[in-house]
């Protein structure tokens, strides 16, 4: 196994826990700790996870193209937490959820960058056997 190989498969590791953890954050924002001024809400909870949880069988299928559009999706989100994390309501989870967008973005942008070389390395080495 090359280092691309493993550093490909990590960025994927990272990605799907990253994912997972993002979709806890936002639910126990929304229900356990929420801002000043704020109701836990079935509405709101849906509101907040479903556009994330579209790409759930695109993380876990590895799917590159559908990866890169959970990372503009991811960026809505980023504008979120940030403006929360800034607010003079933040609270410390604020700053959990920032973070969680965050790797969750870096690594997936990583893991598209690294695959789509590694199979652009395995389709060069397929062509120079031919």
């Amino acid at each position: 196994m090359t280092s691309l190989e493993k550093r490909t498969e990590f960025a994927a590791a990272v990605m799907k826990l990253s994912y997972i953890g993002f979709l806890i954050t936002l639910t126990l924002g929304t229900w356990v700790w929420m801002q000043e001024g704020r109701q836990p809400s079935v509405t709101i909870w849906i509101i907040r996870l479903l556009p994330m949880l579209i790409f759930a069988p695109v993380v876990f299928k590895a799917k590159l193209r559908g990866i890169a559009w959970m990372c503009f999706a991811s960026l809505l989100y980023f504008v979120m937490a940030v403006t929360e994390a800034l607010s003079s309501l933040a609270i410390w989870f604020n700053y959990v959820e920032l973070a969680m967008v965050v790797i969750l973005f870096c690594s997936a942008t990583v893991y598209i960058r690294w695959q789509a070389k590694l199979w652009r390395e395995i389709t060069a080495q397929r062509n120079e056997v031919v």
